[in-house]
């Protein structure tokens, strides 16, 4: 086994397209805000798909995506400067066996095709949250992953882990029975351009990338070839690194588990609410403005955001009225959000709770004590993101539906609507027919229609009914075909009684 890694990079800027004037955004600003949104809609894309209508294998594949535009993402932050100085290095609490699950979700996907198998050896007395770097840590992993899978040939790579030394050793390897390391190549096995006779092409980059973000996280980074056969990598982390602070304090709520953002411009007021939620046991992401906020909740799942309302570039109340916005579209989880301010009288908290806000933190923030009853009142009220599904958003949404009546015009807006009904209704009654007589063709024929129209106004149940009564239509199993048609139905009469309320 040899390291093949590719690294590059380079500074793509288009002097002729760009916004001039003074205080105007440069190139390389534009070109930052444009990748961001693209890494948002590609993440944004793969959790809205119908997991329910996907094959193993094409489940394989698009958890392997996922996990991978999640660290694309880390990583474009870090590359064009978006990540807030005071969080680059910093530690925080990650739930470890979920960290691995990805990880070896990630890889199932990428050893598809090539008769690899992927596994977990993970040991039953491991932690259940460690305090590390995620991105330092999944960079790591990352490498040795796809180093391991390139010259596994057809065999096993396995992604391990387990504490020894009485519990004061933390150990994340990653083996492989393939040929194993040159032997020229082992005394330099870390070193930039590292290949070794024989190697598969390459840079040689991997190995000196995962090596050099063990020693910022405090770890080592070894490497073995095994006597029975293949080679082994192992990181190494003593527990003062991954273990720095006491377990959550008895009087106070246990947070392990819950994933909260905080959005605050200030640097100190980021440290300070990391420092409490990190004591409490909860894992917690940073956002220095709206941008960056909107972003994080494009990309990941949180059980609560915390936003400060006077923010640069985008501030609070259009960060909740945006999210609000996505929810109400039914293209983002149901989430809790608090506004962190120091503005408390009547009017101000009538705006903010106006742009949807769940509750007001007041600045300046109280002691741990305070703090912690307030957030664990609101994670333990909050509405599950996990459990989320496209299926569970309303039944349309009257902010598309109403776009869509703007955009035709006050003299065009009753004619559209009445053809709406109207296309509604024949679906409905040739959908029955078509599932009374099993006509497969004429039941794909009226989805289709249904996926247009749906889609038109927001009507996202509807449209994931209509999807997979297609899907199973095509498979052609007239029980599965008859359930499905019964709920594609029910979501179809479900519309056509909410919709004149909408308008």
């Amino acid at each position: 086994m040899t390291d093949s890694a590719g690294h590059n990079g380079s500074d793509a800027q288009d002097p002729d397209v760009g916004v001039s004037g003074p205080g105007a955004p440069d190139g390389m600003q534009l070109l930052a805000h444009d990748i961001r949104s693209a890494v948002s809609d590609v993440i944004g894309g793969v959790r809205l798909m119908d997991r329910d209508t996907l094959p193993d294998d094409a489940l394989q594949q698009l958890d392997r995506v996922q996990t991978a535009s999640e660290l694309l993402a880390r990583l474009v932050e870090e590359l064009l400067g978006g990540t807030p100085r005071d969080t680059v290095g910093l530690v925080g609490n990650l739930n470890l066996s979920r960290f691995l699950d990805d990880e070896v979700r990630r890889w199932h996907g990428a050893a598809h095709g090539t008769g690899t198998k992927v596994t977990l050896d993970r040991a039953a007395n491991l932690p259940a949250i460690v305090q590390i770097n995620l991105l330092h840590l999944r960079r790591i992993v990352s490498n040795l992953m796809g180093n391991a899978l390139r010259h596994a040939e057809g065999g096993r790579v396995t992604l391990g882990a387990e504490l020894y030394s009485h519990g004061e050793t933390l150990s994340i390897c990653v083996s492989d029975n393939g040929k194993g390391f040159p032997p020229d190549l082992l005394p330099v096995l870390f070193e930039p351009a590292a290949r070794g006779e024989g190697g598969a092409p390459g840079t040689g980059m991997g190995l000196h990338i995962a090596a050099a973000h063990a020693k910022a996280i405090g770890g080592i980074l070894t490497a073995a070839n095994v006597a029975t056969g293949g080679a082994r990598v192992t990181l190494t982390l003593p527990k003062a690194v991954w273990c720095r602070a006491d377990e959550p304090d008895d009087a106070l709520p246990d947070l392990r588990g819950y994933r909260v953002l905080v959005a605050d411009d200030s640097a100190t007021n980021r440290t300070l609410v990391r420092g409490m939620l990190t004591r409490l046991g909860a894992e917690c992401e940073l956002a220095r403005d709206g941008i960056e906020a909107l972003n994080w909740m494009a990309r990941e799942r949180f059980d609560l955001v915390l936003v400060d309302i006077e923010m640069p570039v985008l501030g609070g109340l259009d960060v909740l009225r945006s999210e609000r916005l996505r929810q109400a579209r039914g293209i983002a989880p149901p989430t809790s959000m608090l506004a962190m301010t120091a503005y408390v009288l009547r009017d101000n908290r009538d705006v903010i709770y106006e742009a949807g806000a769940d509750g007001i933190l007041a600045k300046p923030l109280g002691s741990i004590e305070d703090f912690s009853k307030t957030i664990h009142h609101y994670l333990k009220i909050a509405p599950d993101p996990s459990g989320w599904a496209p299926e569970m958003a309303p039944a349309l949404s009257a902010v598309t539906l109403s776009e869509l009546m703007s955009a035709a015009g006050p003299e065009f807006q009753d004619q559209l609507l009445d053809r709406l009904r109207e296309d509604l209704a024949m679906v409905e009654r040739y959908l029955k027919d078509a599932l009374v007589a099993g006509d497969v063709p004429a039941i794909r024929s009226q989805t289709h229609i249904l996926l247009s129209l749906s889609s038109a106004i927001g009507a996202l149940p509807l449209q994931e009914a209509a999807r997979h009564l297609n899907q199973i239509g095509r498979d052609g199993d007239p029980d599965k075909m008859r359930s499905a048609g019964k709920v594609c139905l029910e979501r179809l009469a479900q519309l056509r009684h909410e919709l004149p309320d909408a308008v």
